[in-house]
């Protein structure tokens, strides 16, 4: 799984061994090895891998299907910010919302992670509601 999973995300931005293993610090032969499941990497480096692609280090190992990482919210580590005038310049511009409204065009990936960051939100007020 954790080798399907590299392999493909390497390519979803057209690096080659090489050029993620400088990424990372680490050989490109080291990186062929988790590639072709004959090693694999420690803590500190599947980490960095999770944190180079911007996903979960249970999405690279196999346990979540989802990408994306579960991050604890403090809203302490937010700044000012009128997220109410950025929001509605997002909303109201032509592109976005036609984009919108042809989501039944949408592949099934963009779909579940609309959906994801829908629910992960709702998931949020709940949360905050009961603070």
């Amino acid at each position: 799984m954790f080798s399907d999973r590299l392999k493909y995300l390497r390519s979803t931005e057209d690096l080659t061994q090489r050029d993620l293993a400088s990424k990372l610090g680490i050989t490109s032969g080291a990186i062929g090895m988790y590639e072709s499941g004959k090693r694999f990497p420690d803590n500190a480096i599947l980490n960095k891998i999770a944190d180079h692609f911007h996903v979960s280090t249970d999405y690279l190992l196999g346990r979540t299907d989802d990408p994306l990482p579960v991050r604890d919210v403090d809203q302490d580590l937010y700044d000012e910010h009128d997220y109410n005038k950025e929001l509605d310049a997002f909303l109201n511009d032509d592109e976005m919302s036609s984009m919108f409204y042809d989501y039944k065009n949408w592949t099934e990936e963009e779909k579940r992670n609309l959906l994801n960051i829908l629910k992960g939100q709702e998931a949020l007020r709940e949360l905050n509601k009961k603070k």
